[in-house]
């Protein structure tokens, strides 16, 4: 930190710029050219040669903190997480398919290793509990769940949105979409930008929007933010015998005419229904369709 004189003429330490720190990271991280060998630095050990040809490993920059926190679960879970492992998991998590979104939570009101470290914790949790290398129950990230608000009414996403991005310069755009119900065409004309704008935007205000709705205390309804894992029914033998009667039941019968209320051999119907059938699947539907991503 730099040092500046106060008015009592004593020293004092002017608070670090944590944002640009971070931007640094992320800029390296992300970097088209060159992004891919630094990620690979930052994330993973390497080996290097030195100048009499000897091969030595080289620590990665995460290397401290995974040290620590590998050490910190077997003391509190008595896991063994491998390095390369612990590495792989947090890369993953950042890397989000290419698209780097989680790196953009991030906000600098701490370090970019504090933060990182909070993200790390979560990735790691969530993975070992996955693996059923611990019991408990998965905490809500970005990566394991998704925005319900198309199904919400107009107002209540006005609240949300108010509240928790206000400041924000994806304000706009989420109102645009999700209060006003705008098409595309229409927030890109609005808002004057493009259509990859509104893509990007769109994603990572979005993903911000989570990231406050996870954090927040107030809006903590489940029909916000919902889990997008898969879910598995158990249901019983009996169950499972009574289904397999019905159907064999129905072998001979048109089973669109339990949902239609009506035979369908009959012309005109059956040509109503293929209809219907092409019009639903050519429909370019929002990302949420009865709840589902």
């Amino acid at each position: 930190m730099k040092k500046t004189t106060n008015n009592s003429g004593l020293e004092a330490e002017q608070p670090k710029d944590y944002k640009a720190e971070g931007e640094m990271f992320i800029k390296e991280l992300t970097d088209k050219k060159n992004g891919a060998n630094y990620s690979r630095q930052f994330f993973f050990d390497t080996v290097v040669t030195d100048a009499n040809g000897n091969k030595k490993k080289k620590a990665c920059q995460i290397a401290p903190m995974r040290s620590k926190m590998i050490y910190d679960l077997k003391r509190d879970y008595d896991v063994n997480v491998k390095p390369e492992d612990f590495s792989t998991i947090l890369y993953m998590t950042l890397w989000a398919g290419g698209s780097w979104d989680p790196l953009s939570t991030f906000q600098g009101r701490s370090s970019f290793f504090a933060w990182l470290r909070t993200v790390t914790k979560n990735a790691i949790m969530e993975w070992l509990i996955e693996e059923k290398l611990i019991n408990g129950v998965i905490p809500p990230t970005m990566s394991n769940t998704r925005l319900a608000l198309l199904s919400q009414a107009p107002s209540k996403c006005k609240i949300v949105i108010d509240e928790l991005m206000v400041g924000s310069k994806y304000h706009g755009l989420l109102t645009a979409i999700y209060v006003d119900r705008l098409p595309k065409e229409k927030v890109m004309k609005r808002l004057n930008i493009s259509d990859c704008e509104y893509e990007s935007g769109k994603k990572s205000g979005e993903n911000k929007l989570k990231d406050a709705l996870i954090r927040s205390v107030e809006f903590t309804e489940e029909n916000i933010l919902r889990d997008k894992k898969k879910h598995v029914v158990t249901v019983s033998s009996e169950f499972v015998a009574d289904l397999s009667e019905w159907c064999k039941s129905k072998t001979s019968v048109n089973l669109l005419s339990d949902v239609f209320g009506t035979n369908l051999s009959d012309e005109e119907v059956c040509k109503k229904t293929i209809d219907f059938l092409y019009d639903f699947s050519t429909k370019q539907w929002p990302e949420e369709v009865g709840g589902a991503q």
